[in-house]
């Protein structure tokens, strides 16, 4: 059969992980909020993790901020950078026209 890989299925949603997201917007809507489970492939890098997230909004150029509150143990959150980077800041994120400002 040859060099077979195995490769991580990117839609895989991570066991006991769970994101509780509130989105504010500037258009005058109330905020979203919901909770949600995280696949793979969100966990790459910080845009694939707000692409993720921005997929599920009624209203994603609206988008003025994102507050995060991470649902999982410690070894989840030693498994992924993404993670740990977003509670290095408070898993908050400003955006401006839709885009996250640095």
């Amino acid at each position: 059969m040859g060099n077979t890989k195995m490769i991580k299925n990117p839609h895989k949603i991570i066991d006991k992980l769970k994101i509780d997201i509130i989105a504010t917007f500037d258009n005058g809507k109330e905020q979203e909020w919901f909770k949600c489970s995280i696949w793979n492939k969100a966990l790459e890098s910080e845009k694939a993790l707000i692409s993720y997230i921005k997929m599920q909004l009624d209203y994603p150029s609206n988008l003025v901020k994102l507050s995060l509150c991470w649902e999982c143990d410690k070894k989840i959150v030693d498994q992924y950078r993404v993670i740990r980077d977003s509670i290095n800041k408070n898993a908050k994120y400003y955006f401006e026209d839709g885009k996250l400002l640095k």
